[in-house]
């Protein structure tokens, strides 16, 4: 969902590929789910892909998990870059 407009986006595949992405996030939801069922991930979508001998460059969709909210938060969770990037260098 954007958080800015609140509009839903939906990835549909059906390329091995595709799939492969798709089914490793569901693995990670579902071990997430056993340790914080209260949560939702927060999932970024990212290009990918692999050199092929055959077809040379072959996309894959990677999804990034880059946080958690939880599942009963009226607020937006901020995943802009900035937040994503705004950690502390220990000395």
């Amino acid at each position: 969902m954007d958080p800015e407009t609140r509009a839903f986006f939906t990835f549909a595949t059906t390329s091995k590929t595709g799939r492969s992405g798709a089914g490793a996030l569901l693995q990670h939801y579902n071990r997430m789910r056993k340790n914080d069922p209260d949560s939702y991930p927060i999932v970024r979508l990212t290009p990918s892909g692999y050199n092929d001998k055959r077809y040379g460059w072959v996309n894959k969709p990677v999804f990034a998990i880059i946080g958690r909210t939880p599942k009963n938060a009226a607020a937006v969770p901020d995943t802009s870059v900035a937040a994503d990037m705004n950690d502390e260098i220990p000395y």
